[in-house]
């Protein structure tokens, strides 16, 4: 790779863009198709004006590009998030999967494409293009909207689809046939390799990121966020998986910490410059000649993925008891294909099973959908609300009533939410035991072997020792039912165990089949046996508190939410009439500052309420009308969407008795750490005289897990406090300066 070469298509690439998506802006198109035609300028089937040189190391730029991408996406979307339209999101991407896999293998035959063109084409056609739609969700600022979150949830579902995919394609490649067996093993492979790492990295990593937050700066926060990164995605393509799969993983786990919003305001940039290159990447793809040479299948194809994505997902969200607002606009967003498609092209030429036809085909295919994408998410709200004012009352009463069944379906009894905690419960315990037994086979038995001379020595110590160190999550799988049988004796009389000895049947097994890896099939059930029966009830107290102290440590990586992280995730309920709960952030110089919620009759002007108001440090539940609001609050507003919206649109607005006071041009909360040595040590905050020197104001501090609120001024300052102080940019540096 020539460096000189490299920096010199950098350049090409982002001053290019930089005008291109300039025009663009002027002229309010999507800026993804600015970048799109800036790779068209750049790329090598135009006049060598700007083109870029060094192909190779524009494609390392652009993995990047996807890499920061998802990982951004992750941020946003956790799993957490994820479950809460994961039924939904599961069954609509199953349902579109599916069609669009038929239709896509009707089309090839019409297209009279050989039978292997036939497989890899309907393939192609079935998984949407996750970072064209991330960002065209961005530009519309359309992220927290809901039917947003149930394609993300598709798109989560498609990418997991999608190694399985690859899985198969790879074995119709070298055997030519699809092995069911390979695929089911591929399917289990990757559901234990996501959870492991997943529940792995929900133990150590928020607690980490909280450590470095409190300890350290932006600097080593970005620093330690992107190691964690890029290691996630190494791991990923240790196991030959997507590099887009492991950098969403950090993401989603990284999302659970305290300190998501922080991280995510830092690898914005990187983010941004990154992305670009790979869009660019993308635009460099198309060759004018190419399409004109293919434009009837092209155009086919085109038509086949547009509408019957839109088609396929539309009815899925509604069989899933959407809304018919909510199921348009989902179908009108994932009305392309993307990068995967390029994968599966490389992969069949890489083993000569499909003709090189194919291939510009489906470059052009992705990007002529990747054009229309902006357009079909731009217009899927006035479709959609056309759609209702045209269908018949007696559709949409029957479409209505059967959104209330599956919503009525879906509120869970109180049994159903114990035994889905115990199933849980259960799961995350697995893939520690999992974890353990799989190290200690790779990595403990190879160390032991090299200390012991004889190998059935190293065996059973590296099995025992993965058998002391599982045995408390063990225990929680034996148990993890437990509360289960009580629920249902309090309604019923009597205790129902199947679902209880079902769980100790699996974990048994389980256990028994980790152990086969060390000894005979045969030996290592009866020994699993023999030792759990005399451990778990000898050591059954001891056992029970080890997992507890387990437990309240997976806990405490999101406990102390000192950065004002703010989630509507677990207030939110959505209802049949298509209410929700949306995010609104009160501007400096908005209206409604200043002002409480009795003076601003909101449910009177705009038919909401205000339920969760979160500034800095408070979370105030169902405020009351005397509550007045403060610049920046953030508050969560019960109401239909357009509602919302029209609240959001006015509170963004500059209050005119606002206009004239002064600004500072840039201000923040900071977190201070009082060392031993510190100026301010046992002074109380007035004798300090923050205030006076610094223009600076304590509005919290952190106490050894302990958080005060507002001190009052006579509060002394000790070491090892962490000190939450609001001031400008300037002045709370020269602060840290001199006391942090």
């Amino acid at each position: 790779m020539n460096l000189s070469s490299l920096i010199g298509d950098l350049a090409s690439i982002l001053g290019v863009a930089a005008v291109v998506t300039f025009i663009f802006r002027r002229i309010k198109q999507p800026v993804v198709l600015g970048y799109i035609l800036a790779g068209l300028i750049v790329g090598p089937h135009t006049p060598p004006i700007f083109s870029v040189h060094d192909t190779q190391g524009v494609k390392i730029w652009a993995e990047l590009g996807v890499i920061f991408l998802m990982f951004a996406l992750g941020l946003e979307f956790s799993f957490r998030r994820l479950a809460r339209v994961g039924t939904s999101a599961g069954l609509t991407a199953g349902f579109e999967l599916t069609f669009m896999l038929i239709a896509g293998f009707v089309t090839a035959k019409m297209l009279q494409l050989p039978s292997k063109d036939m497989i890899f084409l309907s393939c192609m056609m079935a998984i949407s293009s996750t970072t064209i739609i991330i960002k065209t969700f961005e530009e519309r600022s359309l992220k927290s909207k809901k039917f947003a979150e149930i394609v993300f949830g598709i798109l989560i579902v498609e990418d997991l689809a999608a190694i399985l995919i690859l899985v198969g394609l790879t074995n119709l490649a070298t055997t030519s046939e699809i092995g069911a067996f390979e695929l089911f093993l591929a399917g289990g492979r990757l559901l234990v390799a996501v959870g492991v790492w997943f529940v792995v990295g929900m133990f150590l990593v928020p607690r980490f990121i909280r450590s470095v937050a409190t300890h350290g700066n932006d600097e080593m926060l970005t620093v330690v966020a992107l190691g964690l990164c890029l290691a996630m995605v190494s791991l990923a393509a240790y196991f030959h998986y997507s590099v887009a799969l492991g950098a969403f993983v950090m993401g989603s786990i990284l999302a659970e910490s305290s300190e998501s919003k922080r991280i995510s305001h830092l690898v914005q940039p990187f983010k941004d410059i990154f992305g670009a290159v790979f869009f660019v990447s993308v635009g460099m793809l198309l060759d004018p000649v190419s399409i004109s040479q293919n434009y009837i299948p092209i155009a086919i194809i085109s038509l086949v993925v547009i509408f019957g994505k839109l088609v396929a997902v539309a009815i899925g969200a509604l069989l899933t008891g959407q809304s018919i607002k909510t199921s348009v606009q989902t179908g009108f967003s994932m009305g392309q294909i993307g990068e995967f498609s390029f994968i599966i092209a490389s992969l069949g030429l890489s083993y000569n099973v499909i003709s090189e036809a194919l291939y510009p085909i489906v470059v052009a295919t992705s990007l002529i959908t990747t054009f229309t994408t902006p357009f079909l998410v731009k217009h899927s709200h006035t479709c959609a609300v056309y759609l209702e004012s045209r269908l018949p009352p007696s559709i949409m009463k029957i479409l209505q009533g059967y959104g209330a069944w599956t919503q009525r379906l879906n509120i869970k009894s109180e049994r159903r939410k114990v035994f889905k905690q115990g199933l849980i419960k259960w799961i995350v315990n697995a893939f520690l035991v999992i974890t353990i037994f799989v190290v200690s086979d790779k990595k403990v038995t190879p160390l032991l072997s090299q200390r012991f001379s004889n190998d059935d020595v190293s065996i059973a110590t590296a099995w025992l020792l993965a058998m002391v160190f599982s045995a408390p999550s063990v225990w929680a799988m034996l148990t993890s039912f437990r509360d289960l049988e009580a629920t249902h004796a309090g309604r019923r009389g009597r205790p129902r165990g199947g679902v209880r000895i079902a769980s100790i049947f699996a974990a048994f097994l389980l256990l028994g089949l980790l152990s086969a890896e060390f000894y005979p099939t045969e030996i290592a059930f009866t020994v699993t046996g023999v030792l759990c029966a005399i451990g778990l009830f000898v050591f059954k107290r001891r056992l029970e508190g080890y997992y507890q102290w387990m437990e309240r440590q997976f806990h405490s990586g999101f406990q102390g939410d000192i950065s004002g992280r703010f989630s509507s995730a677990k207030f939110e309920q959505l209802v049949v009439w298509d209410a929700r709960l949306s995010e609104v952030v009160a501007g400096p110089r908005s209206f409604i500052v200043g002002k409480s919620l009795a003076d601003l009759k909101l449910r009177e002007k705009f038919g909401i309420n205000i339920v969760v108001i979160l500034r800095e440090l408070q979370t105030i539940i169902s405020p009351y009308p005397t509550e007045v609001l403060f610049p920046n609050d953030r508050m969560l507003c019960f109401g239909a969407e357009s509602e919302v919206e029209r609240f959001r649109s006015e509170v963004d607005k500059l209050s005119p008795d606002r206009l004239g006071i002064d600004r500072p041009q840039s201000y923040g909360l900071r977190r201070v750490l009082i060392t031993p040595g510190s100026a301010l040590k046992d002074l109380s905050i007035r004798t300090a005289g923050i205030r006076e020197k610094f223009s600076c104001t304590v509005v919290g501090i952190q106490r050894e897990g302990t958080k005060i609120v507002n001190p009052h001024s006579d509060l002394n300052i000790f070491a090892n406090d962490v000190l939450w102080v609001v001031g400008e940019d300037e002045n709370l540096q020269k602060f840290i300066d001199q006391v942090g």
